[in-house]
Parts: structure tokens; sequence; C-alpha cells
């Protein structure tokens, strides 16, 4: 191919960040400046185009918000919504290696490739498109953190080649795919009885079929599991901390698309992340929802791909109501609604029909649904110490409300591919919740328990990780501790209001990469006066 053959713009961010407003964050604004795309591209005397970037990574005031930028050019090619390979031709005229990157639709599909000196290297990569026109914008890796810093770099490209793939065949059976955050996904044994819906969902399709369980064939994050039937798969590919933004941005959609085939399904249920504004990278707020979820639909429907949506899990969030169960994440369930309605789409109303039940049976019972255990009830585990936890699902929360999805597929009528999977459905007799048995042991009861960790990420050298313990009585605060490999003494790794404790279920933290971390966490009272230190835990990042 050509490379004139693309469209050749010119990408920066020359403006600042606008920063907090709100309570939302608002990064650099991309700007297309063409008039100066010839100081950012040159073609050489053999035939090879010379590309210069710079690339900076910018971190919001309070941590958690990650911004790669890139001012560079941006080659554009109308695709349509197909799936495509790329090989792109990287050469290296110069004595030193080259470590090259490419974004394609903002997804980072070469990561620090080397080219090594005076040679040429080809990189393939497939790109299964959600935009009419795709988008390569190629750079070299900078550990700049301002712009200010970032250097120009160059990288050469001898030839871009795009080739669109064979159109997929229905495959022998039914796969489900599921899309969605950390209500859904399925955990390790250690985690029990931390439980998704869909790690269960299973249980309500052919159940006297033998299952099959294993990880997916492509083991791109582990939490992707398989469960196949004879009739029917379903592959879970929910993962912890994801809203529909970050699960496109981090190639975990691409992922399922490869996937996926004609005739295949895809439930759809985000809202939980999406929902918190004091994440920046994860949050959308409900305006742009409808954006982000056509996304999804539009590049199912043209793969011959069925989506489903499916609202967002309600939280216990009783207690600090008066007893009362207000819908959780109202707005984002009434878009969901109405992109359904419009686009003639299946929507399961999970969020109505969780909260529905929880009323019916009140606070303390929804305890048993959701992440609620004694100390004691499960000693091998992540909560050996108990656990208190209005978000997350139990193992008979996940089976209550899986069943209440099949249920709904079965009630549902309108559309002809919920009738192909009706026959495979068998809701079977109601969840029994099953007797604890707790090993007494002294407690101190200010002394943080139920302290853990969940869904551990790593990115660009960064460990992103969540924490978790039960409120300790009267604390102001926690003080929350970390020990490196080489570290003598546990250092400050950052305090956590009570007030930020209450309102987020589980905490994210992130440390540098490529160690073997301890962490600790403890209370601290109006007094000034700091509890004993929790259970420690120890990682790799």
């Amino acid at each position: 191919m050509n490379i004139q053959d693309f469209k050749i713009g010119l990408k920066t961010y020359p403006s600042e960040a606008p920063g907090w407003s709100g309570g939302v964050y608002y990064p650099r604004q991309a700007e297309n400046a063409s008039s100066e795309t010839d100081q950012y591209i040159s073609k050489q005397a053999d035939g090879s185009y010379k590309i210069r970037s710079r690339m900076w990574t910018e971190t919001e005031v309070t941590g958690f918000g990650i911004y790669p930028y890139v001012n560079s050019v941006l080659f554009s090619y109308k695709t349509g919504l197909k799936d495509g390979e790329w090989t792109v031709t990287f050469s290296n005229p110069g004595d030193e290696a080259l470590c090259v990157n490419c974004y394609a639709d903002e997804v980072l599909m070469i990561r620090d490739e080397e080219v090594l000196p005076y040679s040429e290297k080809s990189v393939s990569f497939t790109v299964y498109s959600i935009h009419e026109v795709t988008s390569l914008q190629f750079f070299v890796s900078d550990d700049a953190t301002c712009i200010d810093d970032a250097k120009d770099r160059c990288l050469y490209i001898k030839d871009i080649e795009y080739k669109e793939c064979p159109n997929k065949t229905p495959g022998d059976k039914p796969y489900i795919f599921l899309a969605s955050d950390s209500t859904v996904q399925t955990y390790e044994k250690f985690y029990y009885p931390q439980t998704g819906w869909g790690q269960v969902f299973q249980n309500y399709f052919c159940p006297d079929e033998e299952l099959h369980e294993c990880m997916s064939d492509d083991k791109v994050y582990p939490q992707c599991h398989v469960y196949e039937k004879n009739s029917i798969a379903i592959e879970n590919r929910s993962i912890g901390a994801r809203s529909s933004r970050s699960f496109i941005d981090e190639g975990k959609w691409n992922a399922l698309l490869m996937r996926a085939r004609p005739g295949d399904y895809c439930f759809i249920q985000w809202a939980h992340n999406d929902a918190t504004a004091v994440r920046p990278n994860r949050y959308v707020c409900p305006e742009d929802f409808d954006f982000f979820l056509m996304k999804y639909i539009n590049s199912c429907k043209s793969r011959g791909i069925y989506p489903i949506l499916v609202t967002p899990v309600s939280r216990r969030n009783c207690d600090d109501n008066n007893g009362d169960f207000p819908m959780s994440f109202k707005e984002y369930r009434d878009v969901m609604l109405e992109v359904g309605k419009r686009e003639n789409v299946p929507v399961v109303d999970l969020c109505l029909m969780s909260n529905e039940y929880m009323k019916k049976v009140g606070g303390e019972e929804a305890k048993n649904l959701h992440l609620w255990c004694p100390a004691g009830a499960y000693p091998d585990g992540a909560y050996a110490d108990g656990v208190s936890d209005n978000t997350h699902l139990q193992e008979y929360g996940a089976l209550v409300y899986a069943r209440m999805v099949a249920r709904a597929l079965l009630d549902m009528e309108g559309f002809k591919e919920i009738d192909k999977l009706k026959p495979l459905i068998n809701l079977g007799s109601e969840p029994q919740k099953k007797v604890i048995h707790t090993i007494p042991k002294p407690v101190n009861k200010e002394v943080p328990s139920g302290f853990s960790l969940q869904e551990l990420n790593i990115e660009n050298k960064i460990a992103n990780f969540l924490l978790i313990w039960n409120d300790v009585e009267g604390a102001t605060s926690y003080n929350v501790y970390r020990k490196g490999s080489v570290d003598f003494q546990f250092f400050p790794l950052r305090s956590v209001s009570s007030s930020e404790k209450k309102s987020e279920a589980v905490l994210p933290f992130m440390l540098p990469a490529a160690d073997v971390y301890q962490v600790k966490v403890t209370a601290v009272f109006e007094d000034g006066r700091e509890s004993e230190p929790s259970r420690i835990i120890e990682f790799r990042a």
C-alpha cells in the first residue's frame, strides 16, 4: 500500500489540561494542526518516511488519572466496521536501536517493538474496527512526565499494508460473551465466596450436559474463563475496575471481537465504574454513555453478533438510606433502556430486578447476596478476617442474579435471536444459601479487618490495584503502608479519609511495577492514636 493512499493529518495536544472542575477531570484535548504536518513527516531518498513524534505522560493531582499524550502524524484509512490485518514495515538507518509504538484508534497495538540499527522489521496486528475510518499514530517511547521534558524522536516507516480479514463463519454452537466489570467477573478460589454472576451463568443452560471450564485460549488476562457444554459455551471476559470507556481503550473489546463469530451473543453490562468520576481514566458521564454503548452495539451488529444490554446490578445501599434501597446508577440504566428501545436491542433490566429483590427480602437478608461474611468463615482465603462489601457479590447472590438474567431471557418477546436461546435455558430450582461455620478467634475491633487485594493490573510499568477492608468504628482516617523487596521498613503509601472509605467499595492504589511488595493498613482515631496494623498482603507487580 502506498502511504499516500492514507489521509495524513496531525494530532497534537498543545493546550494544557483544564484539570478538575465540578468533581470531574478534563484532560488535554487533541487538535489537528494540518498546516504543520510537513514538520512531522518527510519522505527520504530510499522511499521511506521519517516521522517525528513527541510523547509524554501526565498524571493528574490525585495520581489515579494517567494520560499518555503523543504529538505525531495521524494516518487515516476508510476500512468500515471490518476486521483487518495491518503490517507495518519499520526501518532504522541509525546506529542505535529504536523502540517503536503504534496506536490504532487510540488502542496501543504495537508496544516498544525494537528495531535494530541498520535494519528493517515488519510488525503485524489485527484491528477489529469500531469506526468507519481507522487511524494509526506512530511514536517512539519517552519517559517524560510533562511536555517540556519530552524530546522530539524519529522513526522510519517503509510501508503500511492493510488486508481485510476473510469473513468469519458461524461456529458449531452459540457462544455467549460477557463484557462487564467485577460484578460479573470470574474469580480465583482464593477470593471465594466472591463470585460474579457471569461465573455461574452457565448453571442455567443445559444443566445435564458435561461442563468443561478453562481459561480463554488467547490468555490476554487471567479473568477470561470459558464454560463450555455440548450445546453452548459462555466466555466471561469481564474484569474488575473497567468501564465502557476503559474496556475499549485497553484493547479488551478488540480481543473479544477477535474471538466472536456471527451468530454469537454479547451481553454488555456497564455503569459501576463509568459512574466513578474520581477515577478519570474510566469515568463516563451519563450524557456520553450513549456514545460508548453505540461503539459496542455497532461493532457487534456489523459482524453478525447479537448485542444484549444488561443494566447494572444494584448496590446494597440501604444502610445510609434509612433502610430504603434507592436505585443504583439510575441515570445509566435509563440511557441503556433508551438505547435499547431506539436501536431495537434486547435489554435485561437487572438493575430494576436486583433492586426490587433487595427491597423484598430486606437489608439484613441482602447481605447474603453481597460480599458480607464474618471473620473465620473462610479462613484460608482473601476474606479470612471477614468482609463487608455492598457492591460485589458472593456466590449465593451471583446465582440469584444470574438466574434473574436467564429468566428475563425466557420472558423476553419480539427478538428472534433470543428465541434461539430459550430452548437451552433451564432455571431449575432457586439457589440455596450455604450454612457458614465460623472459627472463633479473639478480635481487636480497632484493627482493620477484611484487608485484601483485588484486581492487580500492570500497564505502562505501573501496577494499579484495589484494596478493600472493613470500616473501623470511630476511625477518622486510615494509613496504608507499603514495603518493597529492598526496603528495611514500611513507608506510607497514602492516607484515606473515613468519608472516602465509606464512599468507595474498593480503593485504588498504584506503585511502580517490577518489584515484590507488602502492604498493610492501620486505623487513625480522632485523638491521633493509630491502631495496630492489619494483616500483611504480599504480591508481585
